[in-house]
């Protein structure tokens, strides 16, 4: 006659059961592929959708023939595609020269991604500044540096009539205006400095502006 010993007693399925190690058991470890799997392939997605580029952008307005400095540019990133992307500076490029040896080739916005055409080597350019003097009224009252003017030159008070004002310049950047020293000092004209590249200035702008009338008028 055989002696019942329990459930266990024998190395039965319960015990074989209670010996399973928890790390072992392969619906732990195809859990954990998969948790594995999902995060490898959520950061490949990731990686993938983030194509931007920084490209450096201006921080403040700034006019053309200006020295260019840090404190002009700042990172952007944008993503940009086709011929735009190869059109503005990334911040990985190299700059032509060192930033003390380039200047603006035109005036920029603050915001705005920073063309290629726009940073020149000061040698590369050649700009001139003509003064005009301007009478009080022909001129925006809030005139500033870096504001965009068309010079016109005509008859002024006392010259004979019947003469047609003419446009010598077109889309001209203020350098310097002197409202603030003409109305200290009580006379009725102001000294405006204006900026031009070698094409625009010529005898004949010269000789207009100093016979005639000067009359700004802004366009941006």
């Amino acid at each position: 006659m055989t002696n019942w010993r329990g459930p266990g007693a024998t190395g039965g399925t319960t015990g074989q059961r209670l010996r399973i190690r928890p790390w072992r058991d392969p619906r732990l470890l195809f859990g954990l592929l998969l948790v594995l799997a999902a995060t490898v392939l959520g950061g490949r997605l990731a990686a993938s959708a983030d194509d931007t580029v920084e490209y450096w952008s201006v921080r403040s307005q700034v006019a053309a023939g200006d020295t260019v400095t840090k404190d002009d540019l700042r990172p952007t990133r944008i993503r940009l595609s086709g011929d735009a992307a190869g059109n503005y500076v990334r911040i990985d490029e190299e700059f032509a020269a060192p930033l003390a040896n380039l200047v603006w080739a035109q005036a920029a916005a603050p915001g705005s991604l920073v063309p290629k055409s726009a940073l020149v080597t000061r040698s590369s350019t050649t700009r001139n500044q003509l003064p005009l003097s301007v009478t009080e009224g022909a001129a925006p009252a809030d005139l500033e540096r870096g504001d965009l003017v068309d010079v016109w030159v005509g008859p002024g008070p006392g010259d004979e009539p019947g003469r047609d004002a003419v446009r010598v310049l077109r889309s001209v950047r203020v350098l310097q205006t002197g409202g603030e020293a003409a109305a200290a000092s009580g006379s009725l004209a102001q000294t405006v400095l204006v900026d031009l590249d070698e094409s625009q200035l010529g005898r004949s702008v010269i000789s207009t502006v100093a016979a005639g009338h000067v009359t700004l008028v802004r366009v941006s």
